[in-house]
């Protein structure tokens, strides 16, 4: 699979950058990553190396924060959250 065109995916994929709270089920937040982004937040948040495309979910250290919003524009962390990188099957 090559890593620089997402049309090599088999299926289309919305990415996503979620926070949750493990306290309170509903208190969560989406933000949602195109492809240019993905190939980006690659080189901030390594995935694993059978996962070139971030299929998996990954954590998102509050350490690597200022890199990832410089990235998606996403603003600052809510600190009652955890963060991590999500992908769905498209609509």
């Amino acid at each position: 699979m090559s890593s620089e065109h997402a049309e090599d995916l088999a299926h289309p994929v919305d990415w996503v950058l979620e926070g949750f709270s493990k306290a309170d089920e509903f208190l969560r937040t989406r933000h949602a990553i195109s492809r240019e982004q993905i190939l980006r937040l690659r080189e901030v948040i390594e995935p694993d190396a059978d996962d070139p495309w971030m299929l998996h979910c990954y954590a998102v250290p509050l350490e690597v924060w200022p890199a990832v919003d410089a990235i998606l524009r996403c603003g600052p962390p809510d600190p009652e959250l955890d963060y991590a990188t999500a992908a769905y099957a498209a609509e």
